[in-house]
């Protein structure tokens, strides 16, 4: 089994954005990433539309904000953790109360089953709170899930 960190994906403008927990993405090398996106979702449509997103790292102890984003099945009942997010000079917002905060553009694009693989490149990182990743666990965020099949 791989480890990832769960991270939340916000695309739009400063004023007008939308966002979403995901727990795939990786650094290829220095100046890009690799995420892969649920097709379809909301967020996903924006940053296909927009081409920028920020990737926001979150941290041991945040859980509640990645169910706060995530997804079909989100808590929007959980408000232990509330977000911080900071609009940019690139007319993107970052979350602020996180391990880091990247803004990216999108390079490539591909499909692989129900997901959107995209190959971006890093413009700018900015150092949050110093904390351990949050690491995916598959049966806290999925456990339901798999009980309704």
């Amino acid at each position: 089994m791989f480890i990832n960190g769960i991270s939340i994906i916000l695309t739009g403008t400063n004023d007008d954005y939308k966002g979403m927990a995901i727990a795939w993405v990786s650094q290829v090398e220095k100046e890009h990433l690799i995420v892969s996106v649920p097709k379809g979702a909301q967020a996903t449509n924006l940053l296909l539309e927009r081409k920028m997103f920020s990737v926001n790292e979150l941290g041991l102890g945040q859980e509640n904000l990645a169910l706060q984003f995530g997804g079909k099945n989100c808590h929007r009942d959980l408000i232990s953790i509330i977000p911080q997010i900071k609009g940019t000079e690139h007319n993107l917002p970052i979350l602020l109360n996180c391990c880091s905060s990247s803004i990216c553009s999108v390079q490539s694009l591909g499909e692989i089953n129900e997901q959107v693989v995209i190959t971006a490149k890093i413009i700018s990182t900015t150092k949050g709170i110093d904390m351990p990743s949050l690491v995916f666990n598959k049966a806290t965020y999925f456990g339901d899930m798999e009980k309704e099949h």
